[in-house]
């Protein structure tokens, strides 16, 4: 009795040891539970993030909070117009075992040479899938999207040749699982400038946004001023050092109907 005792003790300290090792093993925005802040700290902190990504975080910390409170483990996540990858990298650790799908235009490859960048992303992250598609080629993922962010571009699929904004967003809607969200941050313009301004100033009307996506079928769930910058010269381009980080961002949250 004796000795079946002292081994059943042994067999429970084994298993917390196992435990408390695999717990600890846990990266932090991954733990269940995991708060928002401490989800936005250690993906912003983590080593393999270059320098000049590092530069962006300060004035990027409120459209991060705002895309991350929007994304949990385990998503599948396109990140579409993602550039050099800043979005990607912090997103690739937010949804920890999930997948992070980084699109750009081939042309925007080529013209910004963007690759050695993104295959160095694709290295350090092996959760994230380079995409090189055009806007309205992207696609239909095997496994549903629960997540598209398209931050701070929507404006730019505008001037693409062809374009077709309802086209463009059924595509979406379409790659989306039920419930799936697009979340979309981007430069504001002056009330009724419509599109008219997306590649003069690279900035677009709130209200046409809204129309685009209710037009193709999604729900609106969030419409937050937590970009709002009253004090921007909604007549700037968006890179005229007087307001280029400092814009009047819209940040809205779309969702495809469950039924």
């Amino acid at each position: 009795m004796v000795s079946q005792r002292i081994l059943c003790l042994a067999l429970a300290l084994s298993f917390g040891a196992l435990s408390g090792a695999a717990m600890a093993e846990t990266a932090p925005e991954c733990a269940p539970g995991a708060t928002l802040d401490t989800r936005v700290e250690a993906v912003l902190a983590k080593t393999d993030r270059p320098a000049h990504q590092r530069d962006n975080d300060a004035h990027r910390l409120s459209e991060t909070r705002f895309v991350l409170s929007h994304v949990k483990p385990g998503d599948h996540v396109l990140d579409m117009g993602a550039g050099q990858g800043y979005a990607s990298m912090l997103l690739s650790a937010a949804v920890c075992s999930g997948q992070v799908d980084s699109q750009n235009p081939q042309g925007w490859v080529d013209g910004y040479k963007m690759g050695p960048a993104r295959d160095a992303m694709a290295a350090a992250r092996p959760n994230v899938h380079l995409l090189t598609a055009d806007f309205d080629k992207i696609p239909v993922p095997a496994v549903p999207y629960d997540v598209i962010f398209i931050g701070t571009v929507y404006h730019d699929t505008y001037n693409e040749k062809g374009h077709d904004a309802l086209m463009l967003d059924k595509a979406l809607l379409s790659a989306l699982k039920p419930g799936g969200l697009v979340i979309v941050t981007d430069h504001a313009t002056v009330a009724g400038a419509g599109t008219s301004a997306t590649n003069s100033l690279h900035r677009i009307e709130k209200a046409s946004v809204l129309a685009d996506f209710k037009a193709a079928g999604f729900e609106l769930v969030a419409d937050s001023n937590t970009l709002a910058n009253p004090a921007d010269d909604h007549t700037k381009i968006v890179f005229d050092p007087q307001v280029r980080g400092k814009t009047d961002r819209m940040a809205l949250v779309f969702k495809r109907p469950l039924l």
